[in-house]
């Protein structure tokens, strides 16, 4: 299922899905222009970086005890 945001053309990383991430990642890897290729591989690996790095803070915090699913949820950004 894809984002609203990429549905409607929002190149805001932060409103992909995780899933979108990855595939928009594979797709650059085959783009001819390199600059445009390596900047948005690289933002896309932050906008990852963040989300993984805030899921890891989040594991400890009793929310994820209480809502697991949750914790999951937010990593995907569903």
């Amino acid at each position: 299922m894809a984002s609203r945001a990429r549905l409607e053309g929002i190149c805001d990383y932060r409103l992909w899905t995780t899933e979108e991430l990855i595939e928009a990642y594979a797709f650059e890897a085959k783009r001819i222009n390199q600059k445009d290729r390596e900047d948005a591989q690289r933002l896309i690996k932050r906008e990852l970086k963040r989300r993984f790095d805030a899921t890891l803070r989040l594991l400890d915090d009793e929310q994820t005890t209480e809502n697991p699913k949750g914790t999951y949820r937010y990593l995907l950004n569903e």
